[in-house]
């Protein structure tokens, strides 16, 4: 059996026995009586004290990260198999609601290229040159609870865009060490480095590249969703793919007009 390693409160705590342990240390040593021992011991019963409370409110993470990254594996295998069996190859695209007859922005499975036209109907639809599956994308409860309970509000410009999926990926749902997003007029670049489900990711990866471009999981549309509902503009995923020997993933999609 693995064990995991100790939680950073765990570590913060060692870390402060040991400060309260050196400042004791210098006091006992020095033999002073003076302002400055005194000074330092009470720093030292208080790092103690800080310490102690660290260790009694610690809680274990509950769920393993490894385990956590595979529960939307399959489902996102599945819906991938009957999009092929359809006939649906294309990439999908995250439609923003001026562009169709939903109340948000939709994920727009087509069969071969979406080039931006008015979707009208839901789940098989077609219109002028294409047609498709066009279904919720599965971050709408994730990004519904964000605008509720995180007060999350979507803005317009690219810069700010590009903060807001910092923050949410890094210090709201943190799921990731690191994010870079680069964004041009045409396209969105983001890499997420420390990854915690990206176990997950390799594991869709393996069964086929295209699941991630056809139906990508809860962080890649919610990335999307963000953006095309931010531009005002479809979002087409071009390429969502974990970087080999790390534990990285990469994410590249076109703005479309």
């Amino acid at each position: 059996m693995n064990f995991s390693p100790p939680g950073r409160y765990i570590l913060g705590s060692f870390v402060l026995l040991i400060a309260a342990g050196v400042c004791a240390g210098v006091v006992s040593i020095t033999g002073r009586q003076d302002i400055i021992s005194a000074a330092l011991l009470v720093s030292a019963v208080i790092l103690f004290l800080t310490a102690i409370l660290l260790l009694a409110f610690h809680r274990p993470d509950s769920v393993d990260e490894r385990f956590a990254s595979l529960l939307q594996v399959q489902g996102t295998i599945n819906l991938c198999t009957v999009a092929a069996d359809l006939g649906l190859s294309g990439l999908s695209c995250f439609l923003p609601q001026s562009r169709t007859e939903s109340t948000g922005v939709m994920h727009l499975v087509p069969v071969t290229r979406y080039s931006g036209e008015l979707v009208a109907g839901s789940v098989f639809v077609s219109g002028e040159g294409f047609s498709g599956l066009l279904l919720p994308p599965v971050c709408t409860p994730l990004l519904s609870e964000l605008k509720k309970a995180s007060r999350l509000i979507i803005p317009e410009s690219r810069e700010e865009l590009s903060t807001l999926l910092h923050e949410v990926a890094v210090d709201v749902l943190e799921v990731a060490g690191e994010i870079r997003v680069s964004m041009s007029d045409s396209g969105v670049h983001i890499k997420m480095e420390g990854y915690r489900l990206y176990e997950g990711c390799r594991f869709v990866s393996r069964q086929s590249p295209a699941c991630c471009t056809m139906t990508p999981c809860v962080l890649c549309s919610l990335f999307a969703a963000c953006i095309a509902e931010g531009l005002d503009q479809p979002v087409q995923v071009e390429r969502c793919v974990p970087v080999k020997s790390t534990d990285s993933v990469e994410m590249i999609f076109t703005i479309l007009p």
